[in-house]
């Protein structure tokens, strides 16, 4: 450590402490004999303290950090706070206390004073290029009074083990032992690696398996150009185009938006989220300012601000405005709003890629919507990933990357190395806008977009596995290595887990045979690089091993491509267009284009031995409540009524049957759980498979949620056994079609009689149609039968 006097608040390292605290101890007992040393006689004669009144014991309380961590980003502001006492029985004096801080200048700079709180006794100021000094300029010290300092300091330069240390100066101070204090942790100023640097190794023995193992990387990246092109990046498939946004793989800057806002209260909670009760990221106290607040959440209640590096959010109510309007301010919330809004998204789908790239760390990283953890994670890339860099925050602590087609932000602690100093100046502020928004709802996961996407991709490594198997045979027969133009590695693919998870038998095994092949495609790549980094030798003097090592690789991707293809082509549905009303359905191993069911419109459908099974789809909103209704048309059917989320058939939400003993059957109060598409099973398995099963159904979905979530009987048969449907279906009206020949329309008093309540039997059916199933306890589908409906009449 320097000589510093002892007078000092200052930032030392742990094996230094011994000699800082000799010094301490000798100046301390300097200060005790009324000697006061100063850094410069220049600083002497202008901070010459006034004597201090007798029984003063001033003393260091607390001192740490805001935020408190173990590690700081470079270029990151944080706070120092320093607690002092007078903690004796006179008052010290006006400028008598004086607290130096040493910033040291290779890792510290000194930014700016904040508060002394309550009473605003201190000021602080950079004393020199290596100092601060903070003094009680603004009044005297009385008995029992405590006073919080903080000023803001900049994290400069890399560095481990950083102590923060405080030293207080009081002439005549009754007690010097509470005079020097340190904070209880060390700390960090952490960033990333200078330079992209990549040590290849390579031996002339391997083994090679049938499970490839990739390997390292065996060259640094090549020459970067540090300018951004568009490249073809396969999107996932989607059933309705998404809108591209006007600005889509621009740089649009954010404009200053002018709005400056202060800090009007001690304590102040800075949260991840714009609500009670989210989670804080840090504090600040009155006088605090914000500059450039550059959003508000919807209900005008918050705003979005920076805090060291940090995205964060501050109650209105807590802040005074000093400059600008906040009602101009656009509206932004991590939870649900992408980083630069829906006009200019700075996430989502992208064809941009750049020359510039960043390689992940061991643990792999999140990529995530914005420059917050507060925002939602598109997607999980694991370790070692080296992704394109499309823009970075002003600080540099989060970075906008392309991850396989999808736009997104990662923090720079997350990155490992980079591959050109240029990541941190040349990609754009704010990042560029996305082709498309990010996509979070299931239909964008769908299994046969997945396929497809699957199947693209492996027809595009198979063109780098072609190439690749050209050159190293080339080699093998005695050529020299064509350096320069290397084929294109291919990436891995990673399905959506909840996918993954659903279509687990099919898609886990094509999956892994995927990212198996590859892996070797970019090994056999790699071993290409890697002899390319050396001279070329004289012609056919490569190693054998090596070469050998070359064409099993390739072999062995090459064996896994028709087998994987195959599988894939199998598995997907017809290729002809879904039309506007249809969807692909998939179940197991089958996909079907199945019809639309569209409100308050019957179908009519044949079922029989060979047709055991039928399925509709639908769309809902949540909260929305739908009916479904089934009428035997003829034959002798006893249908099975299953609804659940189109992908998830396994998870019913409502279920019914029909059975002989009556025509027609209602699955009321189906409530749909959230927004997105419905499939309607229709099964009959009651017969033995080669049985006689032959039969009509007609079926009609109607929406309860504008009939107020009650309705009459919506289909029935005429006289001629025809179907129709109730033109007074709001009115809870019904035709008693389900017991024999139509009588008319018939009203339901009221959905909450019961049976000893109702007249007649129609009564009772229309009330059971209109959701009343207390009326029928054992599910018969006929209501009332021990007082009314006597054997069906």
């Amino acid at each position: 450590m320097r000589s510093r006097i002892a007078n000092t608040l200052s930032i030392t390292q742990p094996r230094a402490r011994w000699l800082m605290l000799a010094a301490l101890t000798a100046i301390l007992l300097m200060l005790a004999a009324g000697i006061f040393i100063s850094p410069s006689a220049e600083a002497v004669a202008q901070d010459q303290p006034m004597p201090l009144a007798a029984g003063v014991d001033m003393g260091i309380t607390s001192l740490t950090r805001a935020p408190l961590s173990a590690s700081y980003n470079l270029n990151t502001d944080f706070n120092i706070v320093i607690t002092v006492q007078n903690v004796g029985i006179g008052d010290a004096d006006l400028a008598a206390v004086t607290l130096d801080n040493q910033i040291d200048i290779r890792n510290l700079t000194f930014i700016g004073f904040v508060s002394s709180t309550p009473n605003g006794l201190f000021t602080c100021g950079a004393l020199g290029t290596a100092f601060v000094r903070c003094q009680n300029t603004n009044g005297a010290i009385t008995p029992g009074t405590t006073e919080v300092i903080t000023y803001t300091v900049r994290a400069a330069a890399l560095g481990n083990d950083i102590r923060n240390a405080a030293t207080i100066s009081t002439p005549l101070d009754t007690n010097l032992a509470n005079d020097y204090a340190e904070d209880a942790s060390l700390f960090s100023i952490v960033g990333p690696t200078a330079t992209f640097s990549v040590t290849p190794t390579f031996t002339a023995t391997f083994t090679a398996t049938a499970s490839l193992t990739p390997l390292p990387s065996l060259t640094p990246i090549p020459t970067i150009t540090s300018t951004f092109t568009a490249t073809f990046i396969p999107p996932p498939l989607t059933r309705t185009p998404l809108p591209r946004p006007a600005n889509a793989g621009l740089a649009i800057p954010i404009p200053p938006s002018g709005v400056d806002m202060v800090v009007n209260r001690d304590n102040v909670n800075v949260r991840l989220v714009p609500a009670i009760g989210a989670e804080v990221i840090g504090f600040v106290n009155s006088g605090w300012l914000f500059e450039d607040v550059q959003a508000r959440s919807a209900d005008s209640e918050w705003v979005r601000v920076n805090l060291a590096g940090q995205q964060g959010w501050v109650g209105v109510p807590v802040l005074t405005l000093l400059a600008g309007d906040i009602n101009a301010l656009p509206i932004a919330d991590p939870r649900t709003i992408p980083y630069g809004g829906f006009e200019n998204p700075r996430a989502g789908l992208t064809s941009v890629t750049s020359g510039l790239t960043v390689r992940l760390r061991d643990s792999g990283m999140r990529l995530r919507a914005g420059p917050s953890i507060g925002y939602p994670v598109l997607a999980n890339a694991p370790r070692y990933t080296i992704m394109p860099v499309l823009g970075r925050m002003a600080d540099n602590t989060w970075l906008q990357v392309n991850f396989e087609g999808t736009l997104g932000w990662i923090k720079l602690e997350d990155v490992l190395e980079f591959n050109s100093p240029d990541v941190f100046t040349v990609p754009p502020v704010d990042g560029i806008v996305a082709d498309a928004l990010p996509f979070s709802d299931n239909t964008f996961d769908s299994y046969v977009d997945t396929l497809r996407l699957l199947l693209a991709r492996l027809d595009i490594a198979k063109t780098s596995l072609d190439e690749i198997r050209t050159i190293w045979t080339n080699i093998g027969l005695g050529g020299q290595a064509q350096c320069g133009d290397f084929p294109a590695q291919p990436s891995d693919y990673h399905i959506p887990t909840p996918l993954l998870a659903t279509f687990n038998p099919m898609l886990g095994p094509i999956s892994q045979d995927f990212n198996i092949m590859m892996a070797g495609i970019r090994d056999a790549i790699r071993l290409l690089i890697q002899a390319c980094s050396f001279p070329q030798p004289a012609e056919g003097s490569i190693g054998a091993g090596a070469v050998s090592v070359a064409l099993e690789t390739i072999n062995n991707a090459d064996a896994i491509y028709p087998g994987l293809r195959q599988r894939i082509v199998e598995l997907l549905p017809p290729d002809r267009p879904v039309g506007l009303n249809e969807c692909l359905f998939t179940f197991g191993n089958r996909s079907q284009i199945i019809p639309r069911l569209l409100n308050l419109t019957p179908v009519v459908m044949r079922m029989d031995s060979n047709e055991r099974v039928l399925g509709f789809c639908f769309d809902g909103t949540a909260g929305q409540q739908f009916r479904v209704e089934g009428l035997r048309v003829s034959g002798n059917i006893t249908p099975q009524f299953s609804i659940s989320s189109f992908n998830d058939p396994t998870n019913f939400i409502a279920t019914g049957r029909l059975p002989l003993e009556t025509n027609y059957v209602a699955v009321n109060n189906i409530l749909i759980p959230e927004t997105g598409q419905y499939v309607l099973i229709i099964s009959d398995t009651s017969t033995p498979l080669d049985g006689d099963l032959e039969g009509d159904l007609a079926v009609m979905l109607t929406d309860l949620t504008m009939f107020g979530g009650q309705a009459g009987i919506g289909i029935a048969l005429d006289a001629n056994g025809n179907v129709i449907t109730n033109p007074n279906i709001g009115q809870v009206v019904v035709t008693a079609v389900p017991i024999g020949t139509p009588s008319g329309l018939i009203a339901c008093p009221s959905v909450l009689f019961t049976c000893s309540q109702l007249l007649t039997c129609q009564e009772a059916q229309a009330c059971l149609a209109a959701g009343n199933t207390s009326l029928d306890p054992d599910s018969d589908g006929l209501p009332c039968e021990e007082n009314l409906c006597f054997g069906g009449t």
